[in-house]
Parts: C-alpha cells; sequence; structure tokens
C-alpha cells in the first residue's frame, strides 16, 4: 500500500502536537536525539514490561508526531517493533541532567540500504513504502521547532555488508553525512555511530564499513565517536539484538556521546582540526571500475578526496 501523503512530509505543515498531560520545557532545555538506519537501531528485541516503563523527563515523537511519554516500541516502521537502543539512551541522558527534559526522533527504517538513504529515494518495508531520507529531514526539522538538537545515534549497514555494496558504502556513508548535517542543521552536533555485529557481518566488507564509519564520523564530518562492534545476543532471528543487549548498547552510545560532549566543552571547534588531516581509503578498497556508474558525477569534495585520492580513474 502506497502512501499518497507521506506522514513526516505531512508533518511540514502541522504544528508538533503534545498529547493530554505532556508539557514541553523551554526549547533550550528540551534536548532532540535522533535515531537512524535500520532495523537494529529500530529495535526488534523482545519487550519485557518491567523494562518499558516511562521515564517522565523522556518523550518520543510518535507516527502522529505527538509529543508522547517514551515506551517501546519506539519505532513503527514495521507492526510489531521492538526494543532499541533509543529509549535507555534518552533515560541516561536525562538522569545526567535533572533540567532537561529529552524527545526521541525515531527515523530508523528496517532492511533499508543506504543507498535509499538521499534525497527523493524510497523503500517498502511491510506494507508501506518510505522515504528514508526525506521522512528523516521533515521529523527532525518539525522536532527543532519545540527543541534543541543534541545527538543524532546511527545503526545501519547489514543491508550493505556485500561486494554490491560495500565498495560503494565508502562513498555514499559520507556523503549521507555531509548532506544530513546540512539538511537537519546539524553542525557541531555528536554523530554516535554503532558498529555491526562482529560475527553476522564479519569479514572484507564488514571491515570495509567499520572503517567508513569510523573515519566518517570521527574525521570527515565530526564531531562523533564510532563504538565498535561486537558479538552481541541475538533474538531467535539470528539477525536481530535480544532487548537486553540494546539496553547495554545504549549504555556505550550513551558513554561514547559524553566523550564526544566533554572534547566539545573543552574546544568547541576540535573536530574541525581533524578534519584538517582526512583519511584517505587503503588502495586494495577502491571502488571497482564496473560500480563506478552507480556514484554521482560529483561528491562533496572531502568525499571525493577520500574515495579518490589521486583523482578518478578514467
Amino acid at each position: 500500500m502506497k502512501r499518497i501523503i507521506l506522514p513526516a512530509v505531512l508533518l511540514a505543515f502541522l504544528p508538533a502536537f503534545c498529547a493530554d498531560g505532556v508539557k514541553l520545557p523551554p526549547k533550550e532545555k528540551f534536548k532532540i536525539v535522533v535515531l537512524a538506519g535500520q532495523s537494529n537501531m529500530a529495535g526488534r528485541g523482545k519487550i519485557d514490561p518491567s523494562n518499558n516503563k516511562p521515564h517522565p523527563r523522556v518523550l518520543m515523537l510518535n507516527r502522529k508526531g505527538e509529543w508522547v511519554p517514551c515506551v517501546d516500541p519506539v519505532h513503527f516502521d514495521v507492526d510489531g517493533s521492538g526494543v532499541g537502543p533509543g529509549k535507555a539512551f534518552g533515560e541516561a541522558l536525562a538522569d545526567s541532567d535533572p533540567s532537561i527534559m529529552v524527545g526521541l526522533v525515531p527515523c530508523a527504517v528496517g532492511g533499508s540500504p543506504i543507498a535509499v538513504w538521499e534525497p527523493g529515494k524510497s523503500f517498502k518495508k511491510g506494507k508501506t513504502e518510505w522515504h528514508p531520507y526525506d521522512d528523516m529531514v521533515a521529523r527532525v526539522n518539525k522536532a527543532k521547532e519545540r527543541g534543541t538538537l543534541a545527538a543524532i545515534l546511527w545503526h545501519q549497514g547489514e543491508s550493505d555488508c556485500m561486494k554490491r555494496c560495500g565498495y560503494l558504502y565508502q562513498a555514499r556513508f559520507p556523503a549521507f553525512v555531509e548532506r544530513m548535517r546540512r539538511d537537519i542543521g546539524a553542525e557541531g552536533i555528536p554523530l554516535i555511530v554503532g558498529g555491526l555485529h562482529t560475527k553476522t557481518c564479519a569479514g572484507w566488507f564488514g571491515n570495509i564499513l567499520a572503517r567508513t564509519h569510523q573515519d566518517t564520523c570521527e574525521k570527515l564530518y565530526g564531531p562523533g565517536k564510532y563504538i565498535p562492534g561486537k558479538a552481541w545476543p541475538l533474538e531467535a532471528d539470528n539477525i536481530h539484538y535480544t532487548g537486553a543487549a540494546q539496553r547495554e548498547f545504549a549504555l556505550l552510545y550513551f558513554a561514547a556521546y559524553k566523550d564526544v560532549a566533554a572534547l566539545l566543552a573543552k574546544d568547541p571547534e576540535y573536530y574541525k582540526k581533524a578534519a584538517e588531516n582526512p583519511p584517505t581509503i587503503p588502495g586494495n578498497c577502491g571502488i571497482p571500475k564496473e560500480q563506478m556508474n552507480s556514484l554521482p558525477a560529483t561528491l562533496p569534495e572531502k568525499v571525493e578526496k577520500y574515495v579518490f585520492p589521486k583523482g578518478r580513474p578514467q
């Protein structure tokens, strides 16, 4: 079933509402956290009711564009979504400062490859045709009318960990981050990237994605930090992290966020210095000639130099 009007696009023309009884603090005290990527960010972990009570200062933006108390599932990309890292991260952030309220903006879409995280691209999940990038931009910019952007959490790559997509990821992911920071006004906002499962996404292309994630968020388009992947416990589908693993992963996201925040407190422009000596991809990881036509004719300057340090092959 295709949507005639995307809910996220519709948000651009509607105010952000609050559910009955929810009162937002001043804009500078309402900290917006973006959750983006694919299913292990959206969450498929089993929900434990004993660990699913709302925190009094953590909200989430629901599918209707309303701020409501945060409980799992935070995402709505599929029916029966489950536990992801968002709720536990939001609670850790709220507990770190009693004067703030946290608003989670769910944007992840299960199964989505990096190629659909571009303007105008669509991706069908379940009965819905999502527009991952456009939906994210619309939802985040609407959330920012009531709050202040604090962090972006990203977990994605399982759909790209192969020859067909892995080489191209080295250009697509940093280009995505450059565009995202520009389109949602995220200059200077910590980007925390979670690494992929070390067993399900191991090998040559797993290593390519891990390096690209780290190079992008820590050096090319910071500020940010990469969390190395590990062999998290999985649900019975052998793909998705368990609820307990997601809550543990959330604390690693928060620890990384605190590290970046501390660096920014000491020097608000530290990440710009890191970008002055940008990395380049290893020579044996170059994009194969037969895949070059899948790239745009031009890329952002830093991405072009990262992927083609000696210029594009002719």
